[in-house]
């Protein structure tokens, strides 16, 4: 089979699809939440501590 006809045979016309990988299920639906509560927490820490006039080394 020439690479032409190799390639051709992986290409999907309606796209990539869902993938069933586990790992990047549980990224989108786990990490990136995670991440988000993170810096919500983070910014209001840094923002409580600065209206109180506590200092914290960075």
């Amino acid at each position: 089979m020439s690479d032409e006809n190799q390639n051709n045979d992986d290409y999907n016309e309606d796209g990539p699809g869902v993938n069933g990988d586990l790992g990047s299920w549980l990224y989108v639906l786990g990490g990136i939440p995670a991440m988000i509560l993170f810096f919500v927490l983070l910014f209001g820490l840094t923002g409580a501590c600065d209206g109180r006039n506590i200092l914290f080394p960075a």
